[in-house]
C-alpha cells in the first residue's frame, strides 16, 4: 500500500498529474456534463430543497461544477452553494478562478474530510474513484458527509482490455497506473457492490458507448480504438451492460447516501 500512496502523492500533491495532462481534460467536459445532467435532474426531484450544497471532488478545471450549478439554478430555481475538494492546492486555485462564487475549497483527502455529517447535499466524484488508495474509505466518507452522490467511473475490467494487457505482458496496465494513477480497475458488478456496501443505494445508472470514451485517448499502448468502437457500438445499443463487460465503457451513477441506521 505504501508504494500506491507514494504514487498518488507524486501525481496529485506534487502536481505531476497537472503537468502530464495540461488540458485537465477540458475537451471532455461538455460530453461528461451531458451525461451527468439527467442524473442531476433526478437528484433535484429527490432532494426537494430550495438551497443546495454541492461538493466537487477532484474536479479538474472546474467546468463541471460551474455548468451543473448553473443548470440547477436556471432550470430549477434553486440556489447552489459550491464547494471543492482536492489534494492539489494548484487545482483548487483553478477551481476558484472558474467558480469565483465558490463558498469553500478544501485541500483535503476525500477519505477523511473536515466536513460534518450530511453537510453536503450532492457530491460530484467524476473520474476520481479509480485513483484512490483503499476506495472503500472514500465511499464510507461519501456516506457520512453527503445525502447524494454522482460518480463517473471507467469500467476497464473488461475482456478486450484484459486480453490486450496480457498480450503486451502487462505494460498497458502499468502505464495507466504510473502515468494517470489508475490504481483501481472496475467492472459494473464490482462497482455496484462496493457502492451499495459502503455508500448507499444506487438509484440510477447509465453507460457511455466506448466510441465517446475519453480514456482511449490517454492510452499509449492500446488496440486500434477506432476498430474496437465500430464493433462495440452495435453491442452497446443492444445491451450497454454487455458492452461494458466486453469492450469497457464508463458508468455514470446516482447514489443516495443513507445514514448508518438506514437500510
Amino acid at each position: 500500500m505504501e508504494d500506491v500512496e507514494e504514487l498518488v502523492k507524486n501525481l496529485f500533491l506534487k502536481d505531476e498529474y497537472v503537468t502530464k495532462t495540461a488540458s485537465l481534460h477540458e475537451e471532455e467536459s461538455e460530453w461528461k456534463i451531458g451525461k451527468i445532467v439527467p442524473l442531476v435532474d433526478k437528484f433535484v426531484h429527490q432532494i426537494k430543497k430550495r438551497e443546495l450544497s454541492i461538493l466537487d471532488v477532484g474536479g479538474g478545471a472546474g467546468l463541471i461544477l460551474s455548468a451543473i450549478s448553473a443548470r440547477i439554478e436556471s432550470n430549477h430555481g434553486i440556489k447552489v452553494n459550491k464547494y471543492a475538494l482536492d489534494l492539489s492546492p494548484h487545482m483548487l486555485e483553478i477551481q476558484r478562478k472558474r467558480n469565483p462564487d465558490i463558498v469553500k475549497t478544501l485541500n483535503e483527502d476525500i477519505r477523511k474530510t473536515s466536513l460534518g455529517n450530511k453537510e453536503i447535499d450532492l457530491i460530484l466524484l467524476i473520474d476520481v474513484l479509480e485513483h484512490i488508495p483503499n476506495p472503500t474509505e472514500a465511499l464510507k466518507e461519501l456516506k457520512r458527509i453527503s445525502r447524494f452522490s454522482i460518480l463517473k467511473v471507467p469500467l476497464e475490467d473488461c475482456l478486450v482490455l484484459a486480453v490486450w494487457n496480457y498480450l503486451n505482458m502487462g505494460r498497458p496496465r502499468k502505464y495507466d497506473r504510473k502515468t494517470y494513477g489508475h490504481i483501481n480497475i472496475y467492472n459494473f458488478k464490482r462497482l455496484k457492490h462496493e457502492i451499495e456496501t459502503h455508500a448507499g443505494k444506487l438509484l440510477n445508472c447509465h453507460f457511455s458507448p466506448t466510441i465517446k470514451s475519453g480514456r482511449d485517448t490517454e492510452r499509449s499502448i492500446k488496440p486500434a480504438s477506432w476498430l474496437k468502437d465500430i464493433i462495440a457500438l452495435p453491442v452497446y445499443y443492444c445491451s450497454p451492460r454487455l458492452c461494458s463487460m466486453i469492450f469497457g465503457t464508463s458508468a455514470f451513477v446516482l447514489v443516495k447516501c443513507y445514514q448508518d441506521h438506514e437500510n
